[in-house]
C-alpha cells in the first residue's frame, strides 16, 4: 500500500551510517513512524525533506508491516529555528506533546495546523514565547479530549469576577465567593483560555496580555498539561533548563 500525504518530521533518529527512522505527523494519517533509506548520503533526495521539523509532500510505502518513506519534497523546514537554542527546544517539547497526544490511524489535519502555525510564530518572533507555549499547550489538550471547564463558576454558574481560580486537576473554574483550593487568577486570564480553546483555530494566537498576567497564564497551562497527562517530558525539563 502507498499512502501519499503531507507531514512534519517531529522525531528521527540514526539507523545506521546512511539510514534513519522518523516520526512523522501527517494529515491525513496521524502518527507515522517509517524508516528513510540513505537519507545520510551526499545527494540524497529525501535527506533535507526528512530532517527534523520538515514539512514535507511525502510518499510513504507500507512493506510488511512497516512504513518506507520513498519519496518526499520540503515545503518549509524552519531552518531558523536551530540559531536559537531556547527555540528549538521548545519547537522539541512540542513535537513530543504532539506524539503523545496525536492520532494514529487517523486524519490529524488540526494537530499539524496547530504545530506548524506554533513553529512559525516561534520562527519569527511575532509573539512572545510564553504565549506560543500556553496556546500550544491549552489548544492541543482541548483537542484532545481534555478541553477544562471553563465556560462559568462549576458552582453557581457565574460568568466572570475579578479573580477566579482554576483547579488544574480538573480544569474547572470556581468565582471568588466559591473559591476552592485551586490556582487564583485574573479575569484576563480566564477570558484568554476561553478565547484558546473555543475560538476559531484560526484565531487562537491573536489575544494580549500583560506581563504579569502571561506569566499567571504560561504557569496555569504548563501545570495543567502535567496535572492531565500525569507524566513529565523531558523536552519541557530541557527548555526550563536554557
Amino acid at each position: 500500500m502507498n499512502l501519499n500525504t503531507e507531514g512534519l518530521i517531529i522525531r528521527e533518529k540514526s539507523t545506521g551510517e546512511q539510514n534513519k527512522s522518523v516520526t512523522v505527523l501527517t494529515r491525513d494519517y496521524g502518527i507515522i513512524r517509517a524508516y528513510v533509506y540513505g537519507a545520510k548520503k551526499i545527494g540524497s533526495r529525501t535527506g533535507a525533506a526528512t530532517q527534523l521539523f520538515a514539512f514535507s509532500e511525502l510518499g510513504i510505502a507500507e512493506r510488511k508491516g512497516s512504513y518506507i518513506i520513498e519519496a518526499a519534497k520540503p515545503k518549509e523546514v524552519f531552518f531558523e529555528l536551530r540559531y536559537d537554542v531556547k527555540k528549538i527546544a521548545l519547537a522539541q517539547y512540542f513535537a513530543e506533546l504532539s506524539e503523545h497526544l496525536a492520532p494514529v490511524g487517523e486524519n490529524a489535519e488540526e494537530y499539524l495546523r496547530l504545530i506548524l502555525n506554533s513553529l512559525m510564530f516561534l520562527m519569527q518572533s511575532k509573539r512572545d514565547e510564553k504565549l506560543i507555549k500556553s496556546v500550544f499547550e491549552l489548544a492541543i489538550l482541548s483537542m484532545s479530549g481534555y478541553m477544562p471547564n471553563i465556560v462559568a463558576c462549576e458552582e453557581c454558574a457565574k460568568y466572570e469576577d475579578e479573580f477566579m481560580s482554576f483547579d488544574i486537576h480538573s480544569g474547572n473554574i470556581y468565582c471568588s465567593s466559591c473559591s476552592k483550593v485551586g490556582f487564583k487568577v485574573p479575569m484576563s486570564v480566564i477570558s484568554a483560555i476561553r478565547h484558546i480553546v473555543l475560538s476559531d483555530r484560526q484565531k487562537i494566537f491573536n489575544f494580549t496580555l500583560n506581563e504579569s498576567s502571561l506569566d499567571a497564564l504560561a504557569e496555569l497551562s504548563e501545570r495543567y498539561t502535567l496535572a492531565i497527562l500525569q507524566r513529565k517530558f523531558r523536552t519541557l525539563d530541557f527548555y526550563h533548563m536554557i
